[in-house]
């Protein structure tokens, strides 16, 4: 009884709406007023009625997965070779021939049912009983893999509410009424435990990625149903590419998602350390790989709310560590990892104090490693991208005090900085705004088609279509390898500019609640609950970069530490301009950016290499913003500046 009366409660606790309140700013007129004034576009998310016990179900599954899931994966993948996995997984997917026939059938999808029962025919005599794909591999017959969840859809259940279950995850109503039908018809439900154990097969090399997402997001459950939604109504209504794509500096930043380790397994290699940081009293995580003797390392700053897990800092890492170098990562001053354990103010923003911050903790990583390996550590290098090469300047700036403490580096490599970071903000913000030119009744609409069409794309650069996988868990690579640049992408300027501008204002949020969560400073005025985010999710929606900037930065600094006059002294001080003296002429810095990178200003490009020397920079006619570091030749140029420091015996 008592149970029974708690899942009530949990019933009527979910059902209890959460008012969103929204701050007026109309009669603001103080610093950056107009950017309080502008129309703005609320960030497109997924309804979630359900939360609490969505999260609730979430926590649960994500204990599971680590405590029994992955120890076992890891042994089941150390005794059991990839091959056979394949074979195995190979197996389980011809083995739902009936689902994808009769789930096929039901939506008048004659041409897929008859390309099943060709594959069917095909792998379960040619290919062995299933353990091979001859169908795909010798007759390109491609899978049209479907479920049941998929036919209540386009009979006309659609939408529906966002639900996760224990054990199956991220799920619909109408979904999960599907994996009644869709059971019926696996052969494998009625020989306990084959269909555990197939789909756990299916899953078993997704888990180490899953991992990796989780410790790498704010908010893994809100990434999460963001992710497994678009994917799945890309299922339902893709969005198919048109043409070939602009050739503009945003487009071009889009390439930056082929940019990952080469070894998909480098990230396990990686060890983990923790540092003790004075100002939060907290330890700060970084992750780690040395190499076997003595050897420079390589201190790896990635860009804006980025983590150190991120396949951008994984791939410039194995760079790195492939020329000779041992690596140390640290998450991004704006990530939530850093803003928790790194950060000496609740409220990052201010490129001086971030910066220093920034330092203090790769001091602490530098004699942490120091100490538990001595002799190990020679040449050191501080390798920022984006934001982190910004903050970069600073850091090398600070080497002008012949009294600061902090450890000192022989190399300065910088990655497409930005100048002038309120610039930056006002660009990013601009980008997620260009829906605002549609007709208001067009809006929504348009956001979900260039979503729907980037989750088109990506799915056919990972892979040229939907797996024909045993489960239907694949819908959304949560993990996420790295895509393979096998196509131009087919995205006007606007449709990038505004996915640019959209994964930067997810980068926003999960600032907004972590430095919000660390000291509240009464801006936003919803309440928080653990178990209930989106409320407050939908109110940090209204707040751009530029008015984080004079909303929360600016009053904090000004009016708190009293240790800024002005909204104009601020501004200037975030500005490269700002530190040129102690940089002019640095022999340690190298400088990589693009020409046509978004962030820079024309002028700025012209006076970065006079500041820095033209002989130590080099800017790249086209890439946009990172897009070409996935490139070989531009990564060998990028390590080359290392070459010098290298052990001599490190090849590229």
């Amino acid at each position: 009884m008592r149970s029974a009366a708690l899942v009530v409660l949990l019933v009527l606790a979910t059902g209890c709406a959460q008012p969103v309140q929204h701050r007026d700013w109309s009669g603001y007129e103080g610093p950056g007023a107009e950017a309080f004034h502008r129309e703005s576009l609320p960030p497109p998310n997924v309804a979630d009625p359900l939360e609490p016990l969505n999260r609730s179900a979430w926590a649960l599954n994500h204990a599971l997965i680590l405590a029994f899931a992955d120890p076992l994966g890891a042994f089941y993948r150390l005794i059991v070779p990839r091959f056979a996995r394949n074979r195995i997984r190979d197996f389980a997917a011809n083995l739902v021939f009936p689902r994808n026939l009769v789930a096929n059938l039901l939506q008048g999808r004659f041409g897929a049912a008859g390309d099943e029962t060709s594959r069917f025919a095909i792998n379960t005599t040619v290919g062995i009983g299933g353990l091979w794909d001859p169908a795909t591999q010798w007759f390109e017959i491609d899978a049209a893999p479907d479920d049941f969840g998929l036919v209540f859809a386009r009979w006309g259940w659609h939408p529906s509410t966002f639900v996760v279950l224990p054990i199956y995850g991220p799920n619909t109503v109408r979904d999960g009424v599907g994996l009644i039908p869709d059971a019926i018809l696996d052969p494998a439900s009625y020989f306990f435990p084959a269909g555990p154990a197939l789909t756990f097969n299916d899953l078993v090399d997704s888990i180490p990625g899953y991992r990796r997402f989780a410790a790498s997001s704010a908010d893994a459950y809100d990434d999460a149903r963001l992710l497994w939604s678009l994917a799945r109504e890309a299922r339902l209504e893709p969005v198919p590419p048109q043409g070939p794509g602009d050739d503009t500096g945003a487009v071009q930043s889009l390439e930056a998602a082929f940019l990952g380790p080469r070894d998909p397994g480098f990230a396990d290699c990686l060890a983990t350390g923790q540092v003790a940081i004075p100002a939060t009293g907290r330890a700060l995580p970084y992750s780690y790989r040395l190499q076997p003797g003595r050897a420079p390392l390589v201190f790896l700053v990635p860009g804006l709310g980025t983590h150190r897990l991120g396949s951008g800092s994984l791939a410039l890492a194995e760079m790195a560590w492939g020329r000779g170098f041992s690596v140390a990562i640290v998450s991004n001053a704006l990530s939530f990892e850093f803003v928790e354990s790194g950060s000496s103010v609740p409220v990052p923003g201010h490129a001086p104090v971030d910066a220093h911050d920034v330092h203090v903790a790769l001091d602490a990583v530098d004699r942490d490693l120091a100490a538990r390996h001595p002799g190990r550590i020679g040449a050191r290098v501080f390798l920022g991208y984006s934001l982190g090469a910004f903050h970069g300047f600073y850091v090398a700036a600070e080497e002008a005090d012949p009294e600061q403490p902090l450890v000192r580096f022989d190399r300065y490599l910088l990655l497409d900085p930005p100048v002038d970071l309120l610039y930056g903000m006002e660009r990013l913000d601009g980008f997620f705004a260009v829906p605002l030119a549609f007709p208001t009744d067009e809006r929504e609409a348009e956001v979900r088609r260039i979503l729907l069409k980037a989750v088109t794309v990506a799915t056919q650069a990972g892979g040229g279509g939907v797996r024909n996988s045993y489960t239907r868990l694949d819908v959304a690579d949560f993990g996420g390898g790295t895509l393979t640049p096998a196509m131009e992408l087919p995205f006007t300027n606007e449709e990038a500019e505004f996915l640019i501008g959209f994964a930067f204002r997810r980068s926003l949020q999960a600032l907004l609640w972590t430095s919000q969560g660390r000291d509240d400073l009464g801006v936003l005025l919803t309440e928080r609950r653990p178990l209930r985010r989106l409320p407050v999710y939908e109110e940090i929606g209204d707040y751009s970069f530029e008015m984080y900037f004079y909303a929360f930065v600016l009053p904090y600094y000004r009016d708190r530490l009293r240790t800024i006059a002005s909204a104009e002294q601020m501004i200037a001080e975030n500005d490269l301009h700002s530190i040129a003296g102690p940089l002019r002429g640095n022999p340690k810095l190298r400088v990589f950016a693009n020409r046509n990178d978004f962030l820079t200003r024309h002028a700025e490009v012209e006076w970065l290499t006079e500041l820095v020397g033209p002989e130590r920079v080099r800017f790249f006619p086209t890439g946009g913003h990172l897009g070409n570091l996935h490139r070989p030749e531009v990564q060998a140029e990028v390590m080359d500046a290392l070459a010098d420091l290298a052990p001599a015996a490190a090849a590229p």
